[in-house]
């Protein structure tokens, strides 16, 4: 992602700039951009390629937001399920998720950890989060003080069978993610 380091450049100019401009003697015949002897077309052109410099970064920053947003997903997850879920991805072997409706589908098995040969999606988006029984799916809250899905991380490790990228989250009430370690027993031994 390119954004951060846009606004480390653009904090950075700003600083120069305002370094130079408190520190010089002021002088009302020049400005600060143009030498004493810059001409009204000089002045023309530079404000030109200077606007035109800005609308043209202000239309790449917004394409590459939108080419940065991962697809919506959808977790299921078993009904009465309390604990952390861990996906694991890139897991040679393992089936690809599948998609509904432009969605990746995300079945959380009984035992709270799904792999998947599909890679990890990056970029903004809202993960949606449902229950599964045999009667169906019903929404499950991520937010709010009655929320039900606690502590999001996103992690890579290195084990025998080489590195692996993996989410983990917890599911259940927030006193028991509040007395449940901050990563999962799965995150700390070896790759499966």
């Amino acid at each position: 992602m390119i954004l951060p380091y846009v606004a480390a450049a653009l904090l950075l100019l700003v600083t120069l700039y305002s370094a130079f401009v408190g520190f010089r003697q002021q002088d009302a015949a020049r400005s600060w951009i143009f030498p004493q002897a810059a001409g009204r077309s000089a002045r023309i052109v530079v404000g030109s390629l200077t606007v035109v410099f800005v609308i043209g970064l202000a239309v790449w920053v917004g394409v590459s937001a939108r080419h940065s947003t991962q697809r919506t997903s959808r977790f299921l997850i078993p009904e009465g399920y309390t604990g952390w879920v861990r996906v694991e991805f890139e897991v040679q072997g393992a089936p690809p998720l599948p998609m509904e409706a432009g969605n990746y589908v995300f079945t959380i098995p009984a035992d709270g950890v799904l792999r998947t040969s599909s890679p990890e999606q990056y970029g903004w988006a809202r993960d949606r989060y449902y229950s599964y029984s045999a009667q169906g799916t019903r929404p499950l809250t991520d937010s709010g003080s009655d929320r039900i899905i606690w502590g999001k991380i996103n992690g890579e490790e290195s084990g025998v069978s080489g590195k692996r990228k993996y989410e983990e989250f917890f599911v259940g009430t927030g006193e028991l993610f509040r007395n449940q370690p901050i990563r999962s027993a799965y995150g700390s031994g070896p790759l499966r």
